[in-house]
């Protein structure tokens, strides 16, 4: 019967409504006695749940007036003000009580980790002595402290004199610590990433092991007062708490606001399964009546297009989102002869090379990426190493993503297997004009950023930077402005790794950072990254 009933309950009465009056074509009373019938057939399946919900009711409610006259029928009724102080009391304890378990629960699991027990035996060793003194606690609690006000007083100011002894032991704990920490001499450390080197200690390495015994007796007492303080108000507490909760007057009071609620959710499920029912007929009217428009106004010329227009717009929806560009990304690798030696790979080229495929490795979804050289001619005479795009990724499922950084990095390794740095120039302000064109002739809206791996040294017929240095940053980038160097890149972000110092003063190198900051600025662009270092960083 309930599985029926859910059945009934699920029905759309305005879509029978609809779909009924459609089958009986005019004949409108048809349709409303059909209605009718449905609309009777889910009030009769409504009846054993109400039935069900009265009973409910009628015990509740004799439930309720029996706690009611045993606590406001008789000659001093229970004051509700005193009820919620007890409530409050009893909420306030019960967190107390949650804080003195950690405590002992803490101090049991590092003592019993101190012992040298395994993890799964520390935690079940300290629960288990945790819940002594819940266990204890709530006997002792209920037939001997309970019954003398003078006891509970002398529990409250032993575990209060315990606090005390374990805060002031431990003051001396840290006292002596201190007075260690501040005799000490300092030690020798190593901050270099080679092997250590031998430290020699010329004083006593015995100096201070008496106290530190001290100060490790000292701060034991401590924590063994405290530990004993927690368990004891853990003890109390429990036992205070399940005295306050099994009292007549509140467990009646209690119960008769737990109660009162259940009732008031009982009468709103019946007042609402009652309305459902007028629901149900208004909304079989109301699709009779929609039903009766559609076939008033029907034929429109041009309905039966409809779901052919339909299809183009999901087909070209499909189109459209399948390849989803977000983001443009270029990484330019110098291959000019400053970076190698007689035209051989360098140190420096190879990690050019493998902070690449790193990147290509990691590359963002919904991306499209080119990967060129700096040469001489950069803008015209220069071929992709590789390009390609990533898919979107949703969530967990990103193997298509994965599959499409790994044909990436695939392609570069196999493509840049026979490059090597022997480019007679350095055209680093074509290659930026050749990513930009290449980013401006795809999606628009698109965030751009451009990986440099060069050591920023341009070598043009235009712009000789070796022998500009001496004219300094602010002139150069004068120069290069006024000969149509500057590429615009506004909202570009650029990352330049590998910017040696090789072969340079202090003084040139800075220059040259220098002159690429302040050009990038008036480029527009955010120099993210200014590195001799090739290790990159997403």
């Amino acid at each position: 019967m309930k599985l029926s009933f859910q059945k009934e309950k699920s029905v759309d009465f305005e879509k029978f409504g609809y779909e009924t009056m459609l089958q009986c074509g005019d004949d409108e009373e048809r349709a409303r006695k059909m209605c009718g019938l449905r609309i009777y057939s889910y009030a009769d399946g409504l009846q054993p749940e109400l039935t069900r919900f009265r009973s409910e009711i009628e015990q509740n409610k004799t439930h309720g007036s029996a706690l009611h006259a045993h606590l406001y029928i008789r000659p001093e009724p229970v004051n509700d003000a005193a009820m919620l102080t007890h409530a409050k009391r009893v909420r306030k304890y019960r967190f107390l009580a949650v804080l003195a378990a950690i405590a002992c629960l803490a101090g049991n699991t590092a003592t019993f980790y101190l012992f040298g027990f395994g993890a799964f035996m520390t935690i079940l060793l300290a629960a288990g002595a945790t819940v002594l003194p819940l266990v204890v606690g709530h006997p002792a609690y209920e037939h001997i402290v309970a019954k003398y006000r003078k006891l509970r007083v002398a529990v409250i100011l032993l575990a209060v004199a315990l606090s005390l002894i374990g805060v002031l032991r431990l003051a001396a704990a840290r006292e002596l610590m201190m007075g260690k920490t501040i005799t000490a001499a300092p030690t020798a450390t190593s901050y270099v990433d080679v092997a250590t080197p031998e430290i020699s200690v010329d004083r006593d390495q015995n100096v201070g092991d008496g106290t530190e015994a001290k100060v490790r007796e000292t701060f034991g007492s401590a924590m063994l007062y405290i530990m004993i303080a927690a368990d004891l108000m853990l003890g109390f507490f429990v036992g205070l708490l399940g005295h306050m909760n099994t009292d007549d007057d509140y467990a009646a009071w209690r119960e008769l606001c737990e109660t009162t609620k259940l009732l008031t959710n009982l009468e709103e499920t019946v007042s609402e399964r009652h309305a459902s029912i007028e629901i149900a007929k208004k909304l079989c009217s109301a699709g009779i009546l929609q039903a009766q428009n559609v076939r008033n106004n029907r034929k429109p010329p041009y309905h039966g297009a409809m779901p052919v227009l339909m299809a183009f717009f999901l087909l070209g929806t499909g189109i459209a989102r399948a390849q989803t560009i977000d983001h443009h990304e270029g990484i330019l690798i110098d291959v000019s002869g400053s970076v190698g030696r007689n035209g051989a790979p360098s140190d420096l080229f190879r990690a050019y090379l493998t902070s690449t495929r790193t990147l290509l490795l990691s590359e963002p979804a919904k991306s499209r990426v080119w990967v060129s050289t700096i040469s001489v001619d950069s803008f015209g005479g220069v071929r992709e190493v590789v390009k390609g795009w990533t898919p979107e990724s949703r969530g967990v499922f990103t193997d298509d993503l994965n599959r499409a950084r790994h044909q990436l990095a695939s392609s570069f390794e196999k493509n840049s297997s026979g490059t090597s740095p022997a480019a007679s120039g350095t055209d680093i302000f074509g290659a930026l004009w050749h990513f930009k064109t290449l980013f401006e002739s795809g999606a628009q809206g698109t965030s751009n950023t451009i990986w440099i791996f060069s050591d920023m040294m341009n070598e043009t017929r235009e712009f000789p930077m070796p022998t500009l240095l001496t004219n300094g940053a602010e002139k150069m980038l004068e120069q290069a402005k006024s000969n149509g160097l500057l590429v615009p890149l506004k909202g570009y972000k650029i990352y330049v790794y590998g910017a040696t110092p090789n072969g340079l003063t202090s003084q040139a190198w800075l220059t040259i950072k220098n002159f690429w900051r302040l050009y990038f600025q008036a480029a527009e662009a955010e120099l993210v990254t200014y590195s001799p270092e090739c290790e990159v960083q997403r």
